[in-house]
């Protein structure tokens, strides 16, 4: 039986998706998916790309998985913490309040998306059979290299798209679970039970812009003393309050003075600090050198290599 031109036609346009809706600036890349998948729904799929990342505490009606491609982070599901980096898994069920963040002063590059298994009942029992360890090491950068096509597949918009996609999802879909029933990392670390106190001052940390705190304020906040929140803070996030919260300071500093075109005194007011001249002093004492040298360094000809970045 031949084929006419048109109906040649009619089939390359259903094997290829329909204009995504993708959202792309200097900090995340992110898809809504244009099309359900014959067997689950790949609802989306993105990247972020910035050490300052956090994501307040929400919900959702699927499953989303993360992976961790550099740098270190946490995630609270419930009042369990999770503690990630580079190479880690980390899943959230359906109706699961969970948020996160990124941790540390070095890069961070998370890749996510979000499914649905409806249709694929005895995936779903698999990922839903996974207890409270949630996360796993993927050696193989598997989930990295199938995203990296996944997005390449849609930019390009090629015949047979959705095909491909379909396969690159089921493979993952499959490799993961596989991490999560063979796991034999003895070293990974059971989720410690987050007390109430203790996630309400990251959250507070988190979404404040400010990064000046008084520690008598922010104890007052959750009935605790000073001495005691910094005791307990260090013991759940294995550093101390202080520390937490200057790494916190520096790493905004740092976004702001690298990525905006903002004045260092407008800097500096959001910043909390009562002047140029004390944000100036705190921002040497930790890295080295004075924001105004900070920036112009990484806008000079040859800017420094990543190891140079760490004063």
């Amino acid at each position: 039986m031949k084929h006419s031109p048109l109906n040649e036609e009619k089939t390359r346009r259903e094997a290829t998706p329909n204009a995504t809706r993708m959202s792309v600036s200097d900090k995340e890349i992110r898809c809504e998916l244009p099309y359900r998948l014959a067997f689950e729904d790949l609802a989306y799929i993105g990247i972020v790309l910035f050490e300052t990342w956090h994501v307040r505490a929400h919900y959702h009606d699927h499953f989303e998985l993360c992976y961790v491609d550099e740098g270190k982070g946490w995630f609270i599901v419930d009042e369990l913490l999770y503690e990630v980096s580079k190479g880690d898994l980390f899943l959230t069920k359906p109706g699961e309040s969970h948020h996160g963040a990124a941790s540390g002063d070095c890069p961070f590059r998370l890749y996510y998306f979000g499914f649905h298994l409806e249709q694929m009942r005895s995936l779903e029992i698999g990922y839903y059979n996974i207890g409270s360890q949630r996360v796993a090491h993927d050696r193989e950068g598997l989930v990295k290299r199938n995203c990296d096509a996944i997005f390449e597949e849609i930019r390009q918009n090629r015949a047979y798209s959705k095909q491909m996609v379909q396969g690159l999802f089921m493979q993952t879909l499959v490799s993961v679970l596989r991490h999560y029933e063979n796991r034999i990392d003895a070293s990974a670390k059971d989720p410690l039970t987050l007390p109430d106190p203790i996630k309400q001052v990251l959250i507070r940390l988190h979404t404040e812009t400010s990064c000046r705190h008084d520690m008598d304020e922010l104890a007052g906040t959750v009935n605790f003393s000073r001495s005691h929140l910094d005791r307990e803070f260090k013991r759940y996030m294995g550093v101390s309050l202080g520390k937490y919260i200057r790494s916190l300071g520096i790493d905004r500093a740092k976004h702001c003075l690298r990525d905006t075109s903002e004045s260092i005194t407008s800097i500096a007011e959001k910043l909390g600090f009562e002047s140029i001249h004390k944000f100036s002093l705190f921002f040497k004492r930790h890295t080295g050198m004075s924001p105004h040298d900070y920036r112009k360094r990484l806008l000079s000809p040859h800017p420094p290599s990543p190891d140079d970045e760490k004063v």
